[in-house]
């Protein structure tokens, strides 16, 4: 049985006015006025995602689990991440985890079925800076269909992990993605993982 844990209402801002300060395709910058709880008016800079985000914990029929290594520039550093991007407008999530899945490593599931494809669950990218939100699956059975189809600024290789590997890598600070962090923790609670 779940316990809640039983903790007081704190009261939300009120935004009095926002603008926005940068837009491109990929994210915004707005400055929101706020008003505090005790009445006092304050200036918040938010990041607003160009779309939503989805990423794909892909497995084969080892159980490995199949990560990118690329360089991320805001990072300055090559980290170990998950096949994902942003889904497009009017496109379901699992389309959109799939397509970039397929499109990124060549991988898609052998069959697209409920004990195959499972939606794990979602991770806010940064909550203190903006609404931007990651939608995780899992998908079983991957096979090479196709070569991959990758944007211009995506330069990656690409690494089948043992979920021990994955353990000691997460224990150690080699992964650091909250994407590839949640994922594996709810690939865990979904059955669907080894237990740390």
């Amino acid at each position: 049985m779940a316990h809640s844990m039983q903790t007081p209402e704190l009261p939300a801002w009120t935004t009095v006015d926002t603008h926005r300060a940068f837009g491109n395709r990929w994210l915004a910058v707005e400055i929101d006025t706020v008003e505090l709880p005790g009445g006092e008016r304050y200036e918040y800079t938010r990041l607003v995602p160009g779309g939503t985000g989805v990423g794909v914990v892909g497995l084969n029929d080892d159980g490995e689990i199949l990560l990118e290594r690329e360089y991320r520039h805001g990072v300055g550093e090559v980290i170990w991440q998950l096949p994902g991007g942003l889904s497009a407008e009017g496109e379901s999530l699992q389309d959109a985890g799939l397509r970039e899945l397929l499109e990124e490593t060549g991988y898609a599931p052998r069959v697209i079925a409920e004990n195959t494809v499972r939606y794990l669950g979602s991770v806010w990218d940064n909550p203190a800076f903006g609404p931007g939100v990651s939608h995780v699956f899992a998908a079983r059975g991957l096979e090479r269909v196709a070569d991959p189809e990758r944007d211009r600024q995506e330069f990656l290789t690409l690494h089948w992990a043992t979920q021990p590997w994955l353990r000691e890598a997460v224990r150690g600070g080699e992964i650091r993605d909250r994407v590839v962090l949640a994922a594996l923790l709810q690939l865990m609670l979904a059955g669907w993982a080894s237990a740390v």
